[in-house]
């Protein structure tokens, strides 16, 4: 898995996360949060499903992990939403030195709580690589015991349903439409093929993905603003 880990690069992340970053990093600094992941599934027992050794491991790739330099330069030089150099300079010196701080994991009654705590920005971008990780290790555990050929038979058939979809898209007029599937996917490739799909398959309608690394590599738009969690941690 090292070779090809759940969560690739920093920028393997929802593009609202960083735009979030910044404005906490330049107005609330200091502010300490604690967050946690909390499956309000309960009746899918996450901890019966995904090795805590895996979680773990995955966990500490995350933590491993630093900008690149071809990330910064798009980052620095790219123009999003029509504005170039949207990310600041001392916010991105800030964020080429960052990893991510430490995580907290337990077990109880076959739940993985996972709790992160000190400074919100710092904080705030474990959110989207933590879900990433348990998502894609609950569908590995899943499919574990799954044969070759049944295999790409499963995702043969995910592919053909895609792809109805697709095409029943098109048919809509004015449509717009972009990818937000990065906390709730299936895998990183998973997704990445998705999106390819749609650039093929829905052209100027295709308007974009929040996932920054993707973006980056099929060389189309980022998409997201901003989410509730600075209205929450604010009022908080």
């Amino acid at each position: 898995w090292k070779i090809d880990p759940i969560v690739r690069s920093l920028i393997d992340t929802d593009f609202y996360k960083l735009l979030m970053c910044q404005s906490i990093f330049r107005n609330r600094p200091d502010t300490s949060v604690v967050f946690s992941l909390i499956n309000r599934t309960t009746r899918v027992r996450l901890a019966d499903l995904i090795d805590e050794g895996e979680l773990r491991e995955q966990l500490d790739h995350v933590r491993s992990l630093s900008l690149r330099r071809g990330e910064s330069t798009w980052l620095r030089g790219n123009t999003f939403y029509g504005k170039r150099q949207m990310f600041r300079p001392d916010f991105m010196e800030w964020f080429e030195a960052l990893h991510l701080p430490p995580y907290h994991l337990e077990k109880r009654d076959g739940q993985y709580e996972l709790t992160f705590e000190g400074k919100w920005p710092e904080v705030m971008l474990w959110e989207i690589p933590a879900l990433a990780v348990m998502m894609e290790l609950r569908s590995r555990a899943v499919l574990k015991d799954m044969r070759k050929f049944e295999l790409q038979v499963l995702y043969a058939r995910g592919m053909t349903r895609l792809w109805e979809k697709i095409e029943r898209l098109r048919e809509i007029p004015d449509l717009k439409i972009a990818d937000f599937g990065t906390r709730r996917r299936h895998g990183f490739m998973w997704q990445d093929w998705c999106v390819q799909a749609m650039q093929e398959g829905l052209g100027d309608a295709f308007i974009g993905t929040s996932n920054c690394r993707i973006a980056m590599r099929r060389d189309i738009e980022a998409i997201g603003t901003n989410a509730h969690e600075l209205p929450m941690v604010l009022a908080a």
